[in-house]
């Protein structure tokens, strides 16, 4: 599988395109439309697919600008997260000054769910806790697209509404650490990571500092 990374926006947020052979999907496109298009048009296909790992402003950004250009891409994200996409209030867009509506999904997934266009097949794994309808996107030959559940030495933020620290460390321990350790982390900001190094290393999945933190 070959994979783009494209970090966009103000906060920085890592879009991905992943591709095998002429089958593409988009993965949480947060801003900059114009930088998807010019990947596709450089390759002369178009998405089969815009995923979207949990409803916030700084990942979906750019969902109705890619959309209006790639009409039968499916737009495909959590039931619990769907109402996220059209409300600027729950994707947070309105903290930003901003009024983000980017339409409805044409398709929802939930943990367990297998996605295949042609070549290309993710596994959807529901981890609540950043928002109550998280999915993450695996790829058996090892990544997995990870958005803000688990970071390189961190964990997403769970201070937000439909936040719960003890629904993410869980859904990290018990469905992300059970992949390969050899697994390729692409988190939704900063640098990739493997599930070995963030299980051995990661403090914010340490028991001792869960406690400090009541989590556990």
């Amino acid at each position: 599988m070959d994979i783009v990374r494209l970090t966009v926006g103000d906060l920085e947020t890592n879009a991905f395109i992943a591709r095998v052979g002429n089958d593409a999907v988009i993965i949480d496109p947060g801003a900059e439309a114009e930088r998807f298009v010019h990947t596709f048009n450089k390759w002369e296909i178009e998405p089969a697919a815009i995923l979207i790992t949990h409803g916030h402003a700084d990942h979906i950004g750019a969902v109705a600008e890619l959309r209006d250009r790639y009409p039968k891409a499916e737009v495909v994200c959590h039931p619990e997260d769907a109402p996220m996409l059209t409300n600027p209030e729950l994707n947070l867009a309105v903290h930003f000054g901003a009024d983000l509506n980017v339409g409805n999904p044409t398709r929802t997934v939930d943990n367990g769910d297998t996605l295949t266009w042609g070549e290309l097949t993710l596994e959807t794994i529901h981890i609540p806790g950043h928002t109550r309808g998280h999915v993450v996107f695996y790829h058996d030959s090892g990544h997995v697209f990870a958005g803000d559940t688990l970071f390189a030495g961190g964990i997403g933020r769970f201070d937000f509404p439909g936040g719960d620290g003890r629904a993410l460390v869980d859904g990290i321990r018990s469905k992300l650490l059970a992949l390969p350790g050899e697994t390729k982390v692409h988190p939704g900001h900063g640098p990739s990571t493997t599930i070995r190094e963030e299980g051995q290393t990661n403090p914010y999945l340490d028991a001792g500092f869960l406690r400090s933190m009541g989590i556990l």
